[in-house]
């Protein structure tokens, strides 16, 4: 149900905005009355796909705030459309549109009129805009009654984007020998992800063999979910986590598995140390609530992207199918780029070229 609390602060947005699902029909049951959008923090199971963590959150959000925005499974010629930049492409030919589209893990959006980046080093010219990826739907929180206990250290994602030593027998054994359980909350056929659920974990593990220039379009979700679910971190050297990283409480660093275990045994030791990150962590996760994530789409929506929508309808029809023609060039350059350079380059964590 709406909340009088979300109607706070919004003010209408200069021009309506049109998020596209492709997908639209998965939604149904849960859209067909606008009085009565769910919270999506009451459907974690639900948003799992880029297109679900970009549009049907972003949307519900902002919909659930009074905002004039509307939802299709189709660009609408005229008006401001936010896309996932991963579900549509040149087919589509958007050019009777003024493309917003959210970047996410993938190439470079060149089709977009605007790109909604993920990570600050993505910022290449003034129509690429940071905006922090929402926190995790429904995310519950390490039960407080865990206290200082340092039992189940847990990886949210799938297992193979874990860096191999961190699940080699070797590294559950050193755990097993310290009293410590890794937990990988992958995606399974048999059980629903648990991606949102902290209440168990007593510390989060996210180091990934990434190419550099992949490192440079991951977010700092896990860090930012860490910090909200009150867990102390241990990370790879990821562009996205260094960025935000104003302190040692924030999260420790690790390369291999010998630091991390290094790291584990400090902070079993040090139950103080343990405490402070957590609560360090408390106070940081307040830059990146829903509420803030809200208020920066909002004002996205009404400067930026309004006025450089405002100037694009001032150009003729035959300038924008050009306009198009020239990006749709660009685009299939830019896939082609992040296809190799998500397989081939540095890999900082390994130290191997591939």
């Amino acid at each position: 149900m709406q909340s009088q609390q979300l109607e706070t602060k919004f003010t209408v947005l200069p021009y309506p905005v049109t998020f596209v699902c492709h997908y639209l029909e998965k939604w149904a049951d849960l859209l067909s009355n606008d009085n009565q959008l769910p919270d999506p923090n009451t459907i974690p199971g639900r948003i799992v796909t880029n297109e679900e963590c970009w549009i049907i959150m972003t949307y519900l959000h902002l919909k659930r705030r009074n905002l004039n925005v509307y939802l299709s499974n189709k660009f609408v010629e005229g008006n401001i459309c936010v896309a996932s930049a991963l579900d549509f492409g040149i087919k589509q030919k958007t050019f009777s549109s003024f493309v917003v589209g959210c970047r996410s893990d993938g190439p470079r959006p060149a089709l977009c009129d605007i790109a909604i980046v993920q990570n600050q080093a993505n910022i290449k010219s003034d129509t690429d805009i940071f905006i922090p990826h929402w926190p995790q739907p429904g995310l519950i929180k390490r039960d407080s009654t865990r206290k200082n206990r340092i039992s189940n250290i847990v990886f949210k994602g799938s297992e193979i984007n874990l860096y191999e030593p961190f699940r080699s027998p070797e590294f559950i054994q050193e755990l097993e020998n310290l009293g410590v359980k890794l937990e990988i909350n992958g995606l399974h056929k048999d059980k629903p992800v648990q991606w949102h659920d902290y209440s168990e974990a007593d510390l989060v593990l996210a180091v990934r063999d990434l190419t550099e220039r992949d490192a440079f379009v991951k977010p700092a979700s896990k860090l930012i979910n860490a910090w909200t679910a009150g867990v102390p971190a241990l990370l790879g050297p990821e562009p996205a986590f260094q960025h935000l990283r104003q302190s040692h409480l924030d999260y420790i660093e690790v390369k291999t598995h010998k630091e991390a275990l290094t790291a584990i045994r400090r902070l079993i030791n040090d139950p103080g140390l343990y405490e402070q990150m957590v609560m360090n962590g408390q106070k940081r996760a307040l830059e990146f609530s829903t509420e803030q994530i809200a208020l920066r789409w909002h004002n996205v929506l009404s400067t930026q992207v309004a006025s450089l929508y405002s100037n694009w309808c001032k150009r003729s029809s035959i300038s924008k199918v050009a306009n198009f023609a020239m990006r749709a060039v660009n685009q299939k350059l830019a896939i082609r780029d992040a296809d190799y350079h998500r397989a081939h380059g540095y890999r900082p964590i390994s130290g191997r070229y591939t």
